[in-house]
């Protein structure tokens, strides 16, 4: 009879195989934010240990705006982002993205400002939008709501932060967009002509996953979205405690925040139909200004049911 050969592994492969599995079993999710107040839930659920509560390990990664999220989203250099429906719509034509669950919405948060002198978007000869934001789509159905040609109207391309000195400069005459750079504006002496509700557009924020990722991880991300439904409750119930945990993460002041963290609708919930008709909206628009080539398909990539509360 031959003799069973019995393998040796080395102390220095048992420690490598050993620190795989250890890795592999307790990876962290990165979750890729913008700064500002929109992303509170996320800010909080870090702040406050609700996802290690959720049984998940997490990391909030900033960056300087939504759609920067997104694009590291869309790149694999993150595993969930979050951004507002249309920012995230137009990463759907492009890259295996899976939006999860909506969990805010608002009307007001989303502001249009003038500079002295400015009475109505009839004055506005110069609008500055952050291109490929709801921003520019603000600012699409303003005009549209007043039967302004675009086409009669200036577009000064900028990022957010540069919005409030292009405005006291006179570089522009008004610009719609989110939170602090409307109050910014405002402490320089601009006004709020509107809010995006006032033309017709609530926004959503919505919680997105990369595809591949997504395919052999749906426990964790159930458990992501569990934290986030936490921190929304935790909002809604005490918004000062929030806005104060939210400026311990973010650095912007409480007395700034509190007012939207107290009008903004907070609630992870599933994709509806009345929101298809928002969005068919803004992927009309989105075709119309060439920012897509063609329909977005994005009800392929809404999981419908993923969150169930």
């Amino acid at each position: 009879m031959k003799a069973k050969k019995t393998v040796v592994f080395s102390s220095s492969v048992v420690l490598l195989l050993s620190s795989l599995a250890s890795a592999a079993w307790a990876e962290t999710i990165k979750i890729g934010v913008g700064i500002d107040a929109a992303f509170a839930p996320i800010f909080l659920a870090q702040h406050r240990g609700l996802f290690a509560k959720a049984g998940v390990d997490a990391s909030v990664q900033k960056f300087s705006q939504g759609g920067e999220a997104m694009d590291a989203l869309a790149a694999g250099m993150v595993q969930i982002s979050s951004a507002s429906d249309q920012t995230s719509l137009i990463r759907m034509s492009r890259a295996d993205l899976k939006p999860l669950a909506i969990y805010e919405e608002s009307g007001t948060y989303i502001k249009l400002v003038a500079r002295p002198g400015v009475a109505s978007v009839k004055d506005v000869k110069k609008f500055g939008v952050v291109k490929g934001t709801v921003s520019a789509y603000s600012t699409f159905l303003a005009l549209k709501k007043e039967g302004i040609d675009p086409a009669t109207v200036q577009m000064i391309p900028a990022g957010p932060p540069e919005l409030p000195a292009l405005l006291a400069r006179g570089d522009i005459d008004a610009f719609f967009a989110w939170e602090p750079w409307p109050g910014n504006a405002v402490k320089q002496g601009a006004k709020v002509l509107a809010t995006s509700g006032d033309v017709g557009y609530a926004y959503t924020m919505w919680a997105v996953a990369n595809g591949p990722w997504l395919e052999g991880h749906h426990d964790e991300a159930k458990k992501i979205l569990k934290a986030l439904a936490e921190a929304a409750d935790q909002i809604v119930a005490d918004p000062e405690a929030a806005a104060k945990d939210l400026q311990a993460e973010t650095k912007l002041p409480a007395t700034d925040t509190i007012g939207f963290l107290k009008d903004t609708k907070w609630k992870v919930r599933d994709f509806g139909e009345k929101d298809l008709k928002l969005f068919d909206g803004i992927v009309g628009f989105m075709v119309e200004q060439k920012i897509v080539p063609k329909p977005v398909p994005y009800r392929d990539g809404l999981q419908f049911g993923f969150y169930k509360e």
